[in-house]
């Protein structure tokens, strides 16, 4: 998404696509209640805040329309959700956003959408403020899914094991400095593979699956590792439902990126 934006005039540019949105769908009396006691001032600060939340998927997926996410109470008449889509992509080509794009961009747009307008009516917390994160709060968010999660205590990283939503396990740093919480995922090399030839793999996968990174290293143990990462911000807080949704897109976009070990050079712990 940040490709986009940035192709299409940047971020004040995007405010004027979502300005002029907004207000169309405001001033329509049958899609109007969809902004309900949502200010046009929030919905701008969240689609440039929680961006990377929202990760690019496979392609495949820009094909249908976006669905509503929002909590269940909020949720709108299927037609009027539809006619709330037909008004964002006349929008949408109003500003010249290209018909192969355009899909991608409404389906992120309107992701973040359901996420301010469902804490709007929350009734209960489902936001973190950037000094609730540690990792004691993020270990509780995992295991509240279900997903058995443990502290390394030397390294800092949360370890959580795949299922409930996760395709692969997971890693998960707090990065201080930089205002952001680390995802990864990891598998390593089988025994003669040599770390040049899992930086190979790196390479691939780079340029099959964005916008996660890929890199090479040797572990603690001697061993060649293949290692994807993906950073969301912490500085202007965190919202629980896109925090789930990002490190379970995060998760499959990993188990996508698997499919470069064509030579079975990595050990899937998953699916072996």
């Amino acid at each position: 998404m940040h490709e986009l934006v940035k192709k299409y005039g940047g971020h004040a540019k995007q405010e004027e696509i979502l300005t002029d949105f907004f207000n169309r769908v405001s001033s329509e009396r049958g899609l109007m209640h969809y902004f309900f006691n949502v200010p046009l001032k929030q919905v701008l600060a969240d689609q440039r805040e929680l961006m990377p939340y929202v990760m690019r998927k496979p392609d495949i997926d820009y094909r249908t329309a976006p669905v509503q996410t929002a909590i269940r109470e909020i949720n709108i008449r299927i037609p009027v959700f539809e006619d709330v889509l037909k008004v964002l992509n006349l929008v949408l080509k109003h500003f010249k956003v290209h018909y192969t794009e355009a899909p991608m961009m409404a389906m992120h747009i309107i992701e973040i959408l359901e996420e301010t307008r469902s804490r709007f009516a929350d009734t209960k917390k489902s936001f973190y403020k950037p000094a609730d994160i540690t990792p004691a709060v993020l270990l509780s968010f995992y295991r509240t899914q279900g997903i058995l999660s443990e502290l390394d205590a030397e390294s800092g990283e949360i370890y959580s094991m795949h299922g409930f939503g996760l395709a692969y396990p997971l890693y998960t740093a707090i990065d201080a400095a930089n205002n952001s919480l680390v995802l990864m995922a990891r598998a390593q090399a089988r025994d003669g593979v040599t770390l040049t030839e899992v930086q190979t793999l790196a390479d691939a996968a780079g340029a099959k699956v964005q916008p996660l990174q890929f890199t090479a290293f040797t572990d603690g143990q001697g061993c060649p590792t293949f290692q994807a990462s993906y950073s969301v911000p912490t500085q202007y807080g965190v919202p629980k439902r896109l925090l789930q949704r990002v490190t379970n897109h995060f998760t499959w976009r990993f188990e996508e990126a698997m499919k470069v070990n064509t030579n079975f050079q990595l050990i899937d712990v998953v699916n072996g």
